[in-house]
């Protein structure tokens, strides 16, 4: 049912991409993800029971947010100047730390809890409460969410639509890039080293601390929601700053990096049996650079055209959550044989460290 959703969500990266910057623009683009996510959540409430069904909602949830962060990214572009599109995207993908926090902190209190709603089962009212911030954010998204600074009178700072209008004859075309460019390719990889690592432990983070400390599905979905998302409000802007300041390849290089080695002393770490406390602020420290993924997203409005840059991130972000949506899978099988996270957590670092390798032949000015 998980992998349902991280499925559906990376296939539908391009599709989205292409109808927001062709038909809908990504106002209505991100409403309609939007809506979607949470009538998908209402259906899955009722219907926890099917398993055929619940995979069909959980599908449904991951097509609408495959509706969110891509079509921003070239929004973004055109609303902000080019040396300060990585905090731009940095504070933006702050706002997913929180509703992470959020859900991870309040999830197991609502499931576990007298907070019923319907007369249903405390599973499925938790999946109606999670229903709830979508329904709002659909209704409140068509009123803030401009697709460009010209709708408003304003300039747009990275090509006016007039100037597009006018290059579009010549800029190159999604599928031109794609077969006379091996960068598109070469993002992909990197973006997967950070979102391998990130999935392969925080898939398993809680159920690690329930089992090498015997702490209870209160204080594991506490302690996950914290150290997962805490350290991310910090350094996705902080990320994005120093990207715009120090250089774009140079933070995403440093960034995996660390990130494989700190997933390596995690299963060190792991092998040894650590007290707690060393634990968790190991993984605040990893969750710090692994949250950095946010610097790679410029590179698609940099290194290519503007309107060449929400496909292009969509086939990024596709290759990346196809490599996530593997992780609970492939990281199953590996504990169920070895009864131990160990191996699990050494993966994530592989992922880093490919990554990494990627990192260094990118390019921080127009490639084609």
């Amino acid at each position: 049912m998980d992998s349902a959703y991280l499925w559906a969500y990376a296939i539908m990266q391009v599709p989205w991409a292409y109808i927001s910057e062709r038909w809908l623009g990504a106002k209505w683009t991100v409403t309609v993800g939007t809506a979607l996510i949470a009538v998908s959540s209402i259906v899955y409430a009722f219907n926890v029971e099917s398993v055929a069904l619940s995979i069909i909602a959980r599908a449904l949830i991951g097509v609408g947010a495959a509706a969110i962060w891509v079509p921003v990214t070239p929004v973004l572009a055109r609303w902000f100047a080019p040396q300060k599109k990585g905090l731009a995207m940095g504070i933006t993908a702050t706002g997913g730390a929180v509703g992470q926090f959020l859900g991870g902190a309040l999830m197991p209190i609502l499931i576990t809890g007298p907070f019923i709603i319907f007369g249903l089962s405390t599973i499925q009212s938790g999946f109606l409460w999670s229903a709830i911030p979508g329904i709002i954010m659909t209704l409140i998204i068509p009123f803030f969410l401009k697709n460009e600074p010209e709708e408003m009178g304003l300039t747009s700072l990275d090509t006016s639509q007039e100037e597009m209008d006018k290059q579009s004859q010549d800029e190159p075309t999604f599928t031109y890039i794609l077969k006379h460019s091996f960068y598109p390719y070469l993002l992909c990889i990197v973006y997967a080293g950070y979102l391998g690592a990130l999935y392969y432990v925080w898939t398993w983070f809680a159920a690690y601390l329930q089992q090498e400390y015997g702490i209870d599905v209160r204080a594991a979905g506490m302690l996950w929601a914290i150290s997962s998302t805490l350290p991310a409000l910090l350094s996705q802007p902080l990320g994005g700053y120093l990207s715009d300041r120090l250089g774009r390849k140079r933070v995403a290089s440093g960034a995996l990096l660390l990130t494989t080695l700190l997933a390596s002393t995690f299963a060190i770490f792991a092998a040894i049996t650590v007290p707690l406390w060393i634990t968790i602020t190991l993984v605040f420290v990893f969750a710090i650079f692994v949250n950095m993924w946010v610097v790679i997203w410029p590179f698609t409005n940099t290194m290519f055209p503007t309107k060449a840059g929400a496909p292009i991130g969509g086939l990024m972000n596709t290759a990346a959550q196809l490599v996530g949506a593997s992780a609970p899978i492939i990281s199953g099988y590996f504990i169920d044989a070895t009864s131990s996270y160990i191996p699990v957590f050494l993966l994530g670092a592989l992922c880093a460290f490919i990554g990494f390798i990627a990192s260094l032949f990118l390019k921080e000015e127009r490639v084609i």
